[in-house]
């Protein structure tokens, strides 16, 4: 597999980035750069949310005065776009094989693997993280290979939009801590309960919820949408 890392000198900036040429050191300390402070932002988000980053948080976690953090990024929402570009760049692209389903599926499994190790960035990467230069190499990526397998322009942008709200919404609800399960056990035990008169259909499912796992759901119902895609082709 390949780091889905282009460099940001290789991609145009955005009309709403802030990024600045980097100020020379006045001291001994080591420059910083939006490099160390996305990777420690991320740090922060991974650990305890995106709620509990601030700029005065980063900069404590830094060891520098907030006005460091203001010199390479005006606000946190781009802060939080900053991290979200960090999460993209770590995807790793995998190779092409097999025909454009294969490829499809391949490049999917690679996205969710990147996003499960920082679940609390899913909202993050909704908005314009997107359009930093990892979020971009997965865009190239994905239209390149609907529009090589003969779909339309706009048939291409509608499959990858189905794709990409499938991912991202799947790994909202992928959350299987202890607390989670416990809930889901509950429910499943209440489902089980309900009069069978009344809800039939509810009893006759009941026993089958739960039953598989985290990377099965995500396999079965990337199937279904691929191959979704693949009938509006034909």
């Amino acid at each position: 597999m390949t780091r889905n890392s282009p460099t940001d000198a290789l991609v145009p900036a955005p009309p709403w980035s802030s990024a600045r040429p980097r100020r020379r050191a006045r001291s001994a300390r080591p420059p910083l750069d939006r490099e160390q402070i996305a990777t420690a932002g991320l740090r922060i988000v991974d650990e305890e949310g995106a709620d509990a980053l601030s700029l005065r948080r980063l900069a404590d976690e830094l060891g520098v005065a907030p006005m460091s953090i203001y010199w390479h990024v005006k606000d946190k929402a781009e802060l939080l776009e900053l991290i979200g570009h960090q999460v993209f760049a770590e995807i790793e692209i995998p190779p092409l094989r097999g025909d454009w389903r294969d490829q499809l599926r391949d490049l999917h499994r690679a996205m969710l693997a990147g996003v499960l190790r920082h679940p609390n960035t899913t909202d993050i990467l909704i908005g314009r993280a997107r359009y930093g230069p990892g979020g971009l190499a997965l865009f190239e990526r994905i239209l390149s290979i609907l529009l090589a397998a003969g779909f339309s322009p706009e048939s291409a942008f509608d499959a990858y939009s189905s794709l990409y709200l499938f991912t991202l919404g799947f790994t909202a609800t992928a959350g299987r801590s202890p607390e989670f399960r416990e809930i889901q056990r509950q429910g499943v035990l209440y489902l089980g309960s309900l009069p069978e008169d009344q809800f039939p259909a509810i009893r006759a499912v009941a026993p089958v919820i739960g039953r598989r796992s985290l990377d099965e759901q995500f396999e079965l119902a990337l199937d279904v949408v691929v191959e979704g895609i693949a009938a509006r082709l034909t």
